[in-house]
């Protein structure tokens, strides 16, 4: 979590590094739907929490399928230079976490992430569900807040 920061010219520094935050997000966010990934949620945490600053839910119809959307996710952020520090249940397939410092990702088997709920964890953060088909790729992102 960055410290508060005031001012004119803090702001404008505090933009510019929302606005990057924001392009490696939107790394991850194409390959998980490259991938197909289904049902990806964006949660802004907004400098409320410690940890990141957002996190990413989505989901993989099989426990192969989470692991190639996680690989993929991975490859393309270690591409674009962003280095993942953990990833956890990778070989289990049904729950795989990527930390990105300000990202973390969540790629789910849907009987676990149905289990798990963690957008009922989340709902207090606002929110923005990523169409993941071609039939809205023209309305690339659906907006909600929770």
């Amino acid at each position: 979590m960055r410290p508060a920061r005031q001012g004119p010219a803090t702001h404008s520094i505090a933009s510019r590094e929302r606005m990057e935050e924001r392009e490696r997000v939107d790394v991850a966010i194409a390959a998980a739907r490259d991938t197909k990934a289904e049902d990806l949620l964006l949660f802004d945490m907004d400098n409320r929490s410690p940890i990141t600053d957002y996190v990413m839910v989505c989901s993989g119809r099989s426990q192969a399928h989470v692991r190639g959307i996680s690989e993929r996710i991975e490859d393309d952020m270690r591409k674009a230079g962003h280095r993942c520090n953990t990833v956890e249940g990778y070989q289990e397939g049904s729950w795989v976490l990527l930390d990105f410092d300000v990202l973390l990702v969540h790629v789910f088997h849907p009987e676990t992430r149905a289990y798990y709920d963690l957008e009922d964890l989340l709902k207090d953060f606002s929110s923005e569900r990523i169409a993941t088909d071609d039939a809205s790729s023209q309305d690339d992102h659906a907006h909600s807040a929770a």
